[in-house]
């Protein structure tokens, strides 16, 4: 099992939220993001490295986005302990 985290941004762009969790690979991070409403905004991280940048657009219907345009700033990775979801 090797770790990963989500950042997930609702639609709005009000809400930071970040997901850890463990799994063999990172495909198990549409498992943790089904539930979420359309719209919202996902980064998938390995550790340091950005694996991928989606938007939710409909009924586990997801758009990659480009990885070179950062989402969330590097300072905003860090998303305060209270606001992490452990899975």
């Amino acid at each position: 099992m090797r770790p990963f985290h989500m950042i997930l941004q609702d639609a709005p762009g009000a809400e930071l939220r970040r997901v850890d969790f463990n799994a063999e690979g990172p495909d198990h991070a549409f498992q943790i993001a089904r539930n979420e409403g359309d719209g919202v905004h996902v980064e998938l991280w390995q550790e340091t490295t950005l694996l991928a940048r989606m938007t939710k657009s409909g009924a586990n219907i997801w758009k990659l986005l480009p990885t070179a345009d950062l989402l969330v700033g590097a300072d905003q990775r860090a998303v305060p302990q209270d606001a992490r979801i452990g899975v």
